[in-house]
């Protein structure tokens, strides 16, 4: 495992992170993405990118994310198995590639990111799509816990690429309560994008949450959610919002698990 560190990194004068560590990640695509995603998030907390050693170097990173850094000599130990790692290291938050192909038997059980959350914040990435430009991104906001975090991971990521930001929330229902709830939502989610320029809020209504995002999402480069918010039995029997966009959508998601502590 290589420290990088990253000169260009704003000042966080109201919280001390731990460093960012990008977890072993199959496949160009995801690899170059999760090492932006990472990169981008480690630069908004200012902290240290701990990468794997299945990134060589910082020139697995962007062109644009290349930029100031200098790389570290210490060589940190690793294992393929990132528990042991997160506890060794603590990191803020780890940045690693999300599980496919679901089984009935991994339908029931927490997948890895939802037990290395009980430890730190993750994200997760795919290797659908490209990763040469991110231009626009989608951020679906549900109000669940996971928001927050995806939220910043979006405002990150749109700082590195100077990115346009949609924040958007889906109503199913035709009720003055729910327009106002989902108003609210995304005028909270946008509270907390802070003074970032380049960000709309959107308040849509369709007869299924999961279908609208899907659908919406393959106009941006980019989407980033919050995780599911209810546990492996009820997601496989009531199904879930997130999970059904990371299952379905053709273009890239980036999906948030907040730390639960």
């Amino acid at each position: 495992m290589i420290a990088v560190s990253d000169a260009r990194a704003a000042e966080d004068t109201t919280r001390s992170y731990g460093p960012c560590l990008l977890g072993s990640i199959s496949g160009e695509t995801a690899r170059g993405r999760g090492a932006a995603v990472a990169h981008a998030l480690a630069t908004a907390r200012n902290t240290d990118l701990l990468l794997t050693e299945s990134i060589d170097s910082a020139d697995e990173l962007p062109q644009s994310h290349r930029t100031s850094h200098s790389q570290e000599a210490t060589t940190l130990n690793t294992a393929m198995n990132l528990e042991p790692v997160v506890s060794e290291q603590s990191p803020s938050v780890a940045v690693l590639e999300r599980q496919s192909g679901p089984s009935f038997l991994s339908d029931l059980r927490a997948n890895t990111a939802e037990r290395l959350a009980d430890e730190t914040d993750v994200l997760t990435v795919d290797g659908r799509g490209q990763t040469d430009t991110i231009a626009s991104i989608l951020v679906p906001i549900a109000g669940g816990r996971h928001s927050q975090l995806a939220v910043e991971a979006a405002r990150a990521i749109a700082e590195a690429n100077d990115a346009a930001l949609d924040l958007f929330h889906v109503i199913e229902a035709d009720g003055e309560a729910d327009r106002e709830r989902g108003e609210q939502i995304l005028a909270t989610a946008a509270t907390a994008i802070g003074d970032f320029e380049s960000v709309d809020t959107w308040l849509y209504e369709a007869e299924s949450a999961a279908d609208a995002i899907i659908d919406q999402s393959s106009y941006y480069d980019l989407t980033v959610m919050g995780a599911p918010t209810v546990g492996p039995l009820e997601r496989f029997v009531f199904g879930s919002t997130s999970t059904n966009v990371q299952q379905e959508a053709d273009s890239p998601i980036v999906v948030a698990h907040a730390h639960s502590p």
